[in-house]
């Protein structure tokens, strides 16, 4: 949605799950010299400067990883590698978005490859994956639909790799589309990692258990035996929750609660011990958070 803009949500509950996953795929497709292929199909801009006023009106950031940050040194595995590293981000004010994490961690032999739709957010990946990097990947920038761009280029011809697929779930088409195009790439790119991050939305539940059940449903169509996460982080009582639309909630300066009660990622494919790794993560989120225990598995039946 060309609308959308990242800007306003940066560094949020969302992102910290988010990026943890993110990252653990990384260092799990790191561990073996081979290269491999990253794609990223709604990339936005790749960086983000936590004093701009989007930001601070919504303030997600500061009940985010600026809350989170206070809590560094306690967290341990995962999460710490996560905190160490967005830690310099922090220090300048900025927010690192997934293409920027996605070039930090890979290496020279790897290529990453990014679509954006929005012209303001284009401009911005552009200059920031312009920015020095010790051992940056090989970059591909499309001003390309990101469905239309994860088709066409999948299977990649360096087979060994993943995917980030990150919608900003304005329009209720997101859904149908992740939903087909998971589907279909999974069949022909059926060893590629394929990560989904998506919304906890009260009003939106039915789409989500849809499209989360078609696509688990077509993964093991083509290997019953896949590995599937489902890691949800809720960050607030679902049944207390009261939904508004973005423009109320910006217009409202803050005053109306958070849109997201949490979100989760859906991982197919998903390397040894990821759940493990990021369930850790959820937990001390959520203790740090002063969140509420979960009242049922995260994990859900349509896995």
């Amino acid at each position: 949605m060309l609308s959308y803009q990242h800007i306003f949500h940066a560094g949020n509950h969302a992102d910290i799950l988010k990026h943890c996953t993110l990252i653990y795929v990384l260092n799990s497709l790191n561990k073996k010299e081979k290269p491999y292929t990253f794609f990223d199909t709604h990339a936005a801009s790749g960086l983000y400067d936590l004093t701009d006023g989007r930001s601070l009106k919504t303030g997600e950031a500061g009940r985010g990883i600026m809350a989170l940050d206070d809590a560094a040194g306690k967290a341990s595995g995962l999460l710490q590698t996560y905190l160490d590293f967005v830690k310099k981000y922090l220090n300048e004010s900025r927010y690192p978005g997934s293409p920027e994490i996605e070039r930090q961690f890979m290496r020279t032999q790897d290529n990453l490859i990014l679509s954006e739709l929005h012209p303001q957010e284009i401009e911005n990946l552009r200059e920031n994956m312009h920015k020095p990097c010790d051992s940056s990947p090989s970059i591909q920038i499309h001003n390309r639909n990101g469905w239309e761009m994860l088709k066409a280029l999948t299977p990649p011809q360096i087979k060994r790799g993943a995917v980030l697929i990150d919608p900003s779930y304005e329009e209720a088409s997101d859904y149908e589309n992740a939903a087909k195009t998971i589907t279909a790439v999974n069949k022909k790119w059926s060893n590629g990692i394929i990560m989904l991050w998506y919304p906890l939305l009260a009003h939106r539940e039915q789409e989500i258990d849809n499209m989360l059940s078609q696509i688990c449903q077509g993964a093991h169509s083509v290997n019953p035996n896949i590995e599937i996460a489902d890691l949800r982080l809720e960050v607030f009582d679902k049944t207390e929750h009261k939904e508004v639309t973005l423009e109320e909630f910006r217009n409202s300066e803050g005053k109306n609660p958070p849109r997201l009660y949490g979100s989760g990622m859906l991982v197919l494919n998903a390397p040894w011990m990821l759940k493990e790794e990021v369930g850790a993560a959820i937990d001390f989120v959520r203790n740090a958070f002063g969140c509420q225990p979960q009242k049922e598995d995260p994990v859900k039946s349509h896995l």
